[in-house]
């Protein structure tokens, strides 16, 4: 498999470069310069296999110029192991046509360890063969952070930074990070947002380049494995709530675009989704776009559903990239976004794109209501970014339309929220109440880059 920039330089590389450079030389990020197509006949072979299969199946097109077949296999057996739990995803069947794919049954309760256990033991093959060490690097609204740890942090090779917004992420999904004893992990609180978090990140691995101090790699969904990793999960829940080939959508709560991305490589693959409905809070910058075609930043607003509270999605510059298929336009409107805080795009590309993507938001008071409405209606409790799922979805969707609404995160992370929506006691996971009792490690620092610098370099 041979990768590209979506910004037209850095062209033609193998996945080994892609894996340890994270963002591309010019800014960009790397996407595949194929997809393989899977028939009917060929998806009915993947439905019967079991989950760490279809990940070898499906994902190994994308890595095998660096890794051999057997050893690839042995990654993907040992990425989904008993962490998982009993099932790897369970679903929740509220009518015959509405599903809830819950992506959370992973070692730190979120959808995130589904590609970041994959990618943390395909660093730990890579840097083992090649003898060299690594800093990881990674900005989180929330989840990605401990998943990033967890997945990543075991290997001796690797030094690993996430930095996260101060103040901006639940209890519990800081102690995830801040409370781990390890000595190659460092947790930066950034005085800031989310997107000032990323574009740290995405500045600092341009100083990089442009230096070389350090071999510098990517955690977040800049990452193409962070893609990989999570198409498996489409193919699998289509393959439990279906035995026929019908089309059936996809309902997604997404900030940063990646889940959603994942979606659509998915459709183009050949799984038979029918729409992605792409689902926001208040940030709502997607929905914006998808009504639109202009692509706005606004001020980043505090949300009930925190890991959604973004402005800049990162992974839509891929989907852009697949609409034009012209990286130095891809440069253009993203220079605009950079220093004009927006750009539009073409009627007829919006128009392609509203075939695939359907989209909404939902506001903090609504999202508690629906909370509420669920766990009254089913005796389930979701977290506010499946409730924002799940209400969009409702809306966006006629009650006879097949979807799978993805639950993004368990509900005990937003514990606070839930607990007023339901009105009742609602208790963490003891392996989480544990945490809650540990002691913290984490610095922080100003929005600015030098600070970061010194972190890192020092």
């Amino acid at each position: 498999m041979i990768y590209s920039s979506t910004r037209g330089s850095d062209i033609n590389l193998k996945f080994g470069d892609v894996l340890l450079n994270g963002l591309a030389k010019d800014g960009g990020l790397y996407v595949p310069n194929s997809l393989k197509f899977y028939s009917e006949k060929e998806l009915d072979f993947l439905r019967e296999l079991d989950y760490p299969n279809l990940v070898f199946e499906l994902t190994k097109d994308f890595v095998l110029d660096e890794i051999s077949e057997n050893e690839y296999k042995k990654i993907c057996i040992n990425s989904y192991n008993k962490s998982f739990g009993k099932e790897i995803i369970s679903f929740d069947k509220l009518d015959q046509y509405k599903y809830i794919a819950n992506l959370f049954n992973g070692p730190t309760y979120a959808f995130k360890d589904f590609a970041l256990q994959l990618l943390g033991n395909i660093y730990e093959y890579v840097l083992k063969k090649k003898k060299i060490k690594l800093t990881i690097l990674g900005a989180t609204s929330g989840d990605t952070g401990s998943a990033a740890i967890h997945g990543c942090a075991k290997s001796d090779n690797v030094k690993i930074f996430i930095l996260f917004p101060y103040n901006k992420v639940s209890e519990i999904q800081r102690k995830q990070m801040t409370t781990v004893k390890k000595k190659n992990v460092f947790n930066v609180a950034v005085k800031g947002n989310f997107d000032d978090c990323q574009r740290m990140v995405k500045n600092y691995f341009k100083f990089n380049n442009e230096n070389k101090k350090i071999n510098l790699a990517a955690v977040n969904s800049i990452n193409w494995v962070r893609i990989m990793g999570q198409i498996v999960y489409y193919f699998w829940s289509y393959f439990r709530v279906t035995n026929k080939f019908e089309p059936l959508s996809f309902v997604v709560p997404t900030g940063n675009f990646g889940n959603a991305y994942a979606g659509y490589i998915s459709k183009k693959m050949g799984l038979p989704i029918k729409k992605i409905i792409i689902s926001s809070n208040k940030n709502d910058i997607l929905t914006r776009f998808f009504k639109t075609g202009i692509m706005e930043i606004k001020k980043t607003l505090t949300s009930l559903s925190p890991s959604m509270d973004i402005q800049v999605s990162s992974n839509f510059e891929r989907l852009l990239f697949d609409c034009y298929e012209n990286g130095n336009m891809i440069k253009k409107l993203f220079y605009k976004l950079e220093n004009k805080k927006e750009f539009s795009i073409a009627k007829t590309h919006l128009k392609k794109m509203r075939k695939i993507f359907g989209y909404g938001k939902l506001s903090d008071s609504d999202t508690k209501k629906t909370i509420s409405q669920i766990y009254n209606k089913y005796k389930l409790i979701i977290d506010p970014h499946t409730a924002v799922g799940i209400s969009v979805g409702d809306k966006e969707l006629n009650n006879k339309e097949k979807r799978i609404y993805l639950a993004t995160a368990h509900y005990c992370k937003f514990i606070k929220t839930v607990k007023e929506s339901v009105k009742k006691k609602v208790d963490y996971p003891v392996k989480l109440e544990k945490i809650l009792r540990k002691k913290e490690k984490f610095k922080i620092i100003e929005n600015d880059i030098d600070q970061l610098k010194k972190l890192i370099i020092n």
